[in-house]
Parts: structure tokens; C-alpha cells; sequence
């Protein structure tokens, strides 16, 4: 007997429902059939009667979307238990694409379906801000015109489409809504009890957290049949993220002026305490800026970061400790003051908080990974970041709801063939007690890879270990010249490193091209740059970050992706937190990180059945890691030589002539 296997009745008309659709599908010329989405769509549907878990990668073209909005539709209209459905995923966008393709699916299986799409609170207007705004801004005339789409109904920032500045000015931020005078009439506290009433909801990972975090107290949303998540490979950020405290020294030193300000009527400029607490964070911000100088002589990549790790040491720890005994100090005297000042009662419970970060800090036995963020624009300044251990834990306890399904999907899951170990362990799926845990074979790009596409893996380039950088950026940037001209342009150039993108393009730029060159800068609208690289079909775009899994351009505007550097993660204290649970770290730990993310930027070439091309890899590691990376992209076409890069390009893509659009 499988122990594990809950009993449900099975819904036949459902399952019957679907057998159907998949059948008819295969002969329709106007919808396409895509192998795998079938197996998705049926798990699913055993995922929803079992109330289990599923985890299974999707690739390119398989539609994932409609292999789970189609059993969910179905469902809604079948099965009598139905209580409906969350779908997150990774960006807004992708929410109000889901939005339209779950109208799309509904209309073409004649099923009524409502389903709300989620948003955080700054997403939406608030009333009291926008009319602070337009009293107090001296163009009030000019944006007169938001008063009147407030009161026609608009909510959503995406309704009023205003500069990011603006927005901030007139949306729901760090605002208290307690004692707001149109508290009972809020649009976004009557667009939140929408999503209670509603049973089919979309949001994006950022909410799915507080929703999951809030499960068992005030709920956000109902309990659905079955939870979603897809791009689930982005989930274990924004769970780090939903955790991740800080403490700065200006607000830890107004918290003392202010508790001093309630205790005593004479607040002075100058206390031992204030002296104590600067002296503390010059320590660390120097012990942190030697640890980033040293980690970024090693990898340039670590320039693009804004943070680094520290290491305390014996005076660090000293001056933490003097700093506790202070603040501790300081919280029993303020305590014997009247405890009918909540006010007061308030700031003290920060400042214990605050005394219990610094000790857990300097502890052998600490519970956090403790980091600093330099203040933008400076390696002066800093503030205090941190974050649990035990990620993978929490994690788990979030995910572990009994009372419905569960489904995580992506195009990249799995470091190798049907591998999902290290996103399991991850979100703690291999640790869930209670219910069973299903990992489905990868179902792979229907897309024909082995006609269309090759991968060329160049082991003549100067390494980007070379103690000589320049040699090496000269190296690279003639290797890029060299594709992109291969390709008249046309080429996505995806680098690990901002200093190195800026330094390729300014050797790129000295040479003639018949094509644009365009670069990421910083400050630049990154989906008018993807719009711009779109719209001129010959030009080559040099990126980032991002640019790795955020771009989606199908035809002939993109027939290269080249990878300059193997993406492994850069030296920071959360990454090396987890290699440190690993007796080879770097094998368990950076080299999958690096597969994912490779895998996310290769996955910006085929994106549809007609898309043919060309991914570079430019890093002569590949010697050392290339049994990985073969087994983990979808490519059979590989090659060592540029040779075979230029015939593949003259008999396999198709090229229109290159117009110059510098003369347009």
C-alpha cells in the first residue's frame, strides 16, 4: 500500500473533458499541438484531486501557461470541490499576460471564467497622496488630469501610465493608513477585498510571500484548490528578500535621540552611546571595504554590487559588545518611566531588537548572514543588512499548507537531465513530511534545435582569470566583432560584468559596423531599450543583468545570443552560507547557480517554431565545465571551430539585406 497516496474521487468528466480537447487539438491547423503540454496538463489534474505536489520544467514553446489554465478551466466548470485557483509569477507583466491568455483559454474551451489579477500596494493610487501632490506642486494644472481618472475609477498605476517620479508621489508607499480619512473608502483597501471574495487570482512571487506568509492569520486570498507557481526558479529571491532586515546608523541614531526625548526634557547634541554606535559602523564600513576591494581584485564582476560581507573582527566585536551594554542600559532605564507611553514602549522594542541583531551578530552560534549595503553612490556609508539561515526551512513551513496543491514550474529547474536536486533543496521540497513530492521527466522545447540552432564554444579566447584584464576584454571584444559581423548584427551580448559591457563597447565603438550598436547604460528604461533593439532588426545590443531571462524576441531581430562570461555567482555572504553546508561547495552550490542562470540566457534565442540561430559561449572555462553545460542546454549541434559558426550562418539563417539605420 503507497502510504503516501491521499484517496479522492476522481472527477471522470473532467479527465474525459481533457482526453477530448488533446485529441481534437492534434488535427486543428489554427492552434498548434506542442508535445509535453499534454503530460503537464494531466499531471496537473492529479495534482488537483491529490492535493500533492508536482515539480516539473517546461521548455521553450511548450505553452505552460495553457498546460495548467486548461485543466483549471475544465475544472472550474467539473469539479464539485473546486474552490479555484492562485497563479503567481515572476513580474506584472507576466500577471496581465496571464490575465489575457486566461480569457483567451476560456473563450476557446466556452467556459466563463472571472479571475483578479494581485498587485502590491504600490501599485495603486492613493487619494491622500495625490491630493497632497497636486496641492503642493507648483505644475498642479499640468496634472490636473489624475484628479478626474481618480474619480472615473482608476486605480492601477498601469491606468495612469505617468513618469516613475510622479508615481511615487501619488501611490500607496510606506503610508499609515490607521488614522487616513478616506480609510473607508480606499480604492486599494476595496481592491484587497476583492481578491478575498474572488476564487481565481493572479499575483507576482513578491505577493505570493505575504500572502503564504499570512496564511494562517489574516488571509489575503481564500485557500484555492491549487497554487501555481510559475517561473517558480525566481522564488527563492523574493523569499530571501521577504525576510531581509536592515539597520541603518541614522535610524538606530534617531531612535536614541528619540527615546532620550521622551525620558528626559533635556536632550543633549552629544552622547557616549551616539559616539559608540559611529564608531561600530566606521569599523564595519572599513572592514567591508577592504573585503570588497580584495573580492572585486579577484572577479570584476563584484564592482557591479552594491553590497559586501564582512568579517568581525576581535575589536569589531569589542565595540559591538560595549555598544550592547549601552543599549541595554539605555532600554532599563527608559523602562521605569510610565508604560502607559506606547509611543515610547514602541521605539524600545526596536531597540531591543535592534541590541538582539548585534549580539546574535558577534555569536559563534549566530542565526543570520549578516552583509552591508553601501548608500547609493558611496563606499562610505552603509547599513546593517541580514537574513536567516535557514531559508530552505522557512521555506518549507510557507509551502507546506496541506489544504491544497502545489505546482512549480519553468524552463530551468533542473542542473541536468530531470535533476530538480538543488531547486528542491532550495524551497525545502525535499524536506516536506506529510505530502508526496512528484518530479515529472523535463519536457523538452518542441522547438527543432538540431536544424535551427548550434552552440559555439570558443577555447581559444584569453581566460577571464587572466591577471591581465585588458588583454582579456581585448580578446573579447575581437571575438564579438568577429559573431557579430557573422550575423550583420542581429546579436544579444550578455555580460556577468557592467565595467566589462562598458569597456567592450568603447573598443566596438572604434570600429565600422553597417549595423547599430546599442548598450545598457546605466539609468536607461530597460523595455524602451528592448523595444529599440526589436524595432531595428539589424542592431546588436550589449546587456545585463536582467537581460538574461527578461527578453522575449522572436524572427529576425535576433539570430545570436553570445554569453562573454560563464555566469557563476559572484563571492557574497548568502551564496557562501549555502556552499558552506557542502564538502565541495563550489561543485553543489556555484556550478548550479551558473547552470541556471546559463540556461535563462540561452533561452532568449528560440523563441518560436520559425526562430533560427546562433548561441556563442566565449569563456574558455567551458574546457572544465562543459560535460555540465552540454548536459543541461538542449543543443546536439556543437562546434569548436568558427568555421563552422560561418557555414551554419550562410545555409541556415536567412537574411534579409542589411538597411543602415545610422543613415535612416
Amino acid at each position: 500500500m503507497d502510504i503516501w497516496k491521499q484517496t479522492h474521487e476522481v472527477n471522470q468528466e473532467l479527465y474525459d473533458d481533457m482526453d477530448q480537447f488533446y485529441e481534437q487539438l492534434q488535427g486543428q491547423k489554427h492552434i498548434e499541438y506542442r508535445p509535453g503540454q499534454d503530460t503537464m496538463s494531466y499531471d496537473i489534474l492529479d495534482i488537483l484531486s491529490n492535493k500533492e505536489v508536482l515539480v516539473i520544467e517546461a521548455g521553450v514553446g511548450i505553452v505552460k501557461s495553457w498546460a495548467y489554465l486548461i485543466p483549471l478551466i475544465y475544472a472550474s466548470k467539473h469539479h464539485k470541490n473546486f474552490q479555484g485557483f492562485l497563479i503567481s509569477t515572476s513580474s506584472i507583466a507576466l500577471e496581465e499576460q496571464l490575465k489575457n491568455e486566461v480569457r483567451l483559454v476560456s473563450k476557446m474551451l466556452d467556459i466563463d471564467i472571472d479571475v483578479v489579477v494581485a498587485k502590491g500596494k504600490n501599485n495603486y493610487i492613493c487619494q491622500k497622496r495625490l491630493e497632497k501632490f497636486l496641492k503642493y506642486n507648483d505644475k498642479k494644472h499640468q496634472y490636473q488630469y489624475l484628479q478626474e481618472m481618480f474619480e472615473d475609477g482608476a486605480v492601477d498605476k498601469r491606468d495612469y501610465n505617468v513618469p516613475q517620479q510622479i508615481w511615487k508621489k501619488i501611490n500607496v508607499d510606506k503610508v499609515n493608513c490607521t488614522n487616513c480619512l478616506y480609510k473607508n473608502n480606499c480604492q486599494y483597501k476595496i481592491t484587497r477585498k476583492q481578491w478575498k471574495q474572488s476564487s481565481n487570482v493572479i499575483c507576482n512571487h513578491d505577493l505570493l510571500v505575504e500572502i503564504l506568509k499570512r496564511d494562517s492569520e489574516d488571509k489575503l486570498v481564500q485557500d484555492p484548490s491549487i497554487l501555481i507557481v510559475d517561473e517558480a526558479h525566481a522564488l527563492v529571491e523574493k523569499i530571501v528578500n521577504s525576510y531581509k532586515k536592515s539597520v541603518s546608523k541614522t535610524d538606530l541614531e534617531s531612535l536614541i535621540y528619540s527615546i532620550y526625548s521622551r525620558i528626559d526634557e533635556t536632550v543633549e547634541d552629544d552622547f557616549p552611546i551616539i559616539d559608540l554606535m559611529n564608531t561600530v559602523f566606521r569599523m564595519i564600513s572599513t572592514k567591508a571595504k577592504k573585503e570588497y576591494k580584495a573580492h572585486a581584485k579577484e572577479e570584476v564582476d563584484v564592482l557591479d554590487s552594491e553590497s559586501s560581507g564582512f568579517t568581525c573582527t576581535p575589536m569589531i566585536k569589542q565595540s559591538i559588545i560595549d555598544l550592547v551594554n549601552q543599549l541595554d542600559e539605555l532600554e532599563q532605564y527608559a523602562r521605569k518611566y510610565p508604560s502607559s507611553d506606547k509611543k515610547l514602549l514602541e521605539q524600545l522594542s526596536s531597540l531591543k531588537e535592534i541590541r538582539l541583531v548585534f549580539c546574535d551578530l558577534i555569536s559563534s552560534s549566530s542565526k543570520s548572514i549578516y552583509w552591508v549595503n553601501f548608500l547609493p553612490n558611496t563606499r562610505e556609508h552603509i547599513e546593517l543588512n541580514y537574513v536567516p539561515k535557514n531559508i530552505s526551512e522557512l521555506s518549507r513551513r510557507l509551502l507546506s499548507n496541506p489544504n491544497y496543491g502545489k505546482v512549480f514550474t519553468s524552463a530551468t529547474l533542473t542542473t541536468e537531465k530531470n535533476n530538480y536536486s538543488y531547486f528542491m533543496k532550495e524551497l525545502g521540497l525535499d524536506q516536506m513530511i506529510g505530502t508526496p513530492v512528484f518530479q515529472e521527466f523535463s519536457q523538452p522545447s518542441p522547438y527543432n534545435y538540431d536544424e535551427n540552432a548550434l552552440l559555439y564554444c570558443a577555447m581559444d579566447g584569453v581566460s577571464p582569470k587572466s591577471k591581465d584584464h585588458s588583454l582579456y576584454l581585448d580578446s573579447l571584444a575581437s571575438k564579438v566583432d568577429e559573431l557579430i559581423k557573422i550575423t550583420n548584427g542581429r546579436s544579444l551580448v550578455l555580460f556577468t560584468s557592467k565595467q566589462d559591457m562598458r569597456e567592450v563597447y568603447h573598443r566596438l565603438q572604434k570600429r565600422q559596423y553597417d549595423f547599430k550598436i546599442l548598450v545598457q547604460e546605466d539609468g536607461t528604461n530597460a523595455e524602451k531599450l528592448k523595444s529599440e533593439f526589436k524595432r531595428d532588426t539589424a542592431s546588436t545590443l550589449l546587456a545585463t543583468g536582467t537581460f538574461w531571462e527578461g527578453i522575449d524576441i522572436k524572427g529576425e531581430a535576433l539570430e545570436q545570443v553570445i554569453i562573454t562570461k560563464l555566469p557563476f555567482p559572484v563571492v557574497e555572504p548568502i551564496i557562501e552560507e549555502k556552499a558552506s553546508h557542502y564538502r565541495d561547495g563550489f561543485k553543489e552550490v556555484y556550478v548550479p547557480e551558473m547552470l541556471l542562470k546559463l540556461k535563462q540566457g540561452v533561452g532568449r534565442l528560440i523563441r518560436s517554431s520559425t526562430d533560427k540561430g546562433i548561441v556563442s559561449i566565449l569563456d574558455s572555462r567551458m574546457k572544465d565545465y562543459g560535460e555540465d553545460i552540454l548536459s543541461t542546454l538542449p543543443f546536439h549541434n556543437v562546434t569548436h571551430s568558427i568555421d563552422d559558426v560561418n557555414t551554419f550562418a550562410r545555409d541556415v539563417l536567412q537574411r534579409k539585406p542589411v538597411e543602415n539605420v545610422l543613415k535612416k
